[in-house]
């Protein structure tokens, strides 16, 4: 009884395919990501006139970090009132960490605003 060949290259051709797939459902995942950031943004400060400032962050919005099918995404907001502003991320279809950026360590705080996106 003989073995069937393998064709290797054909296998490195399937999984090389798989891969770009992967990454174009990703991107587009990622691209759906941050508009629905920009939504939520907007109906924060439509909610909420005491907003100061909004950042986006993370893998979300940092083009050279990963995206991952499971991301979340990121935002801070300074000002406002995080508690009213958390059923509005509630009604995404994504994952969405908010935090008081005023109630961060000064290190983390200044990282977000560094290399945030200001929305």
């Amino acid at each position: 009884m003989s073995l069937p060949q393998f064709d290797i290259e054909a296998a490195a051709r399937r999984i090389n395919e798989e891969n770009r797939k992967e990454d174009e459902r990703a991107a587009a995942r990622r691209e759906a990501a941050q508009t629905e950031a920009r939504t939520i943004a907007a109906e924060f400060r439509a909610r909420d006139a005491t907003i100061r400032l909004i950042w986006c962050f993370g893998s979300t919005f940092d083009m050279s970090r990963p995206y991952r099918m499971d991301s979340d995404i990121d935002i801070a907001i300074e000002g406002g009132d995080i508690l009213e502003l958390v059923s509005i991320t509630e009604a995404s279809t994504f994952s969405v960490d908010l935090i008081d950026i005023t109630e961060c360590e000064d290190e983390f705080a200044r990282l977000v605003r560094e290399f945030g996106t200001l929305v």
